[in-house]
């Protein structure tokens, strides 16, 4: 039922994750779910650093505050077992975000050591598949992969546009990954790589792919059954270079 509750709340359109981080321990450890891997409050220090200077700052009368911090927009939600709930999200929310995010404190306040269980084991789980997804990998040649994520920008303008297209594209080439940083994106949404003559190598594939998936979640927040209109309209090849099956 936890991690059901915890899917339903990470499936509302603009939000990125959400992270419960308890006051009493000196160690700042948070609980984090729902962020692309690596990007979680608890995996980027300075960003935790930031988020607990705030924190500490804030009136401890203070039950509920919202900044922006860098890309995302915090909601900081003081929960009764000594704990602190941050919601991270990007864009509109949905007309059933307060109901959401309301049950979600409900149950944190009835079984927090329960949630937190769930979180660990989502972790878990998203750990095996990362596994298994890497064991499973495969090269590419980096001109077909690049014409694979052309197409999935021509199918996804016709239903965005290709400005917000290019938007979506940038917000997710990863600063971690210095190589994805050779992708040009143009306002039109169309991707190019200076020396397109090469072959990836699985971490490379694995790179993109994961760029590609974050592109792809964020679309769907925003267009209804995206992700079926992309697996039916999108050539087989080109589904299958950049998600992998």
């Amino acid at each position: 039922m936890q991690c059901q509750l915890i899917q339903n709340f990470l499936n509302l359109p603009g939000i990125i994750g959400f992270s419960l981080m308890p006051l009493n321990d000196p160690s700042g450890h948070a609980y984090s779910v729902g962020f692309p891997q690596g990007n979680g409050p608890d995996q980027q220090p300075l960003l935790l650093q930031g988020i607990q200077q705030i924190i500490k700052t804030t009136p401890t009368s203070l039950e509920f505050c919202m900044f922006q911090f860098g890309s995302y927009q915090v909601e900081l939600h003081k929960v009764e077992s000594g704990a602190v709930l941050l919601v991270f999200s990007e864009g509109l929310l949905s007309s059933q975000y307060s109901k959401s995010v309301s049950e979600l404190m409900q149950f944190i306040k009835a079984d927090y050591s329960a949630l937190v269980e769930s979180i660990r084991s989502i972790g878990v789980e998203d750990v095996v598949r990362a596994s298994t997804f890497s064991t499973s990998m495969q090269t590419a040649s980096l001109a077909d992969v690049v014409a694979a994520m052309n197409s999935l920008s021509h199918v996804t303008s016709r239903y965005l546009g290709p400005q917000l297209v290019a938007n979506h594209w940038r917000t997710h080439q990863s600063q971690d990954t210095r190589w994805l940083k050779k992708f040009r994106i143009s306002v039109d949404g169309t991707i190019s790589v200076i020396d397109m003559d090469q072959q990836l190598s699985p971490e490379q594939l694995a790179a993109i792919r994961l760029w590609t998936q974050q592109f792809h979640q964020r679309c769907t927040r925003i267009i209804r059954d995206y992700d079926v209109l992309v697996e039916q309209t999108l050539p087989a090849q080109h589904w299958q270079l950049l998600f992998g099956g």
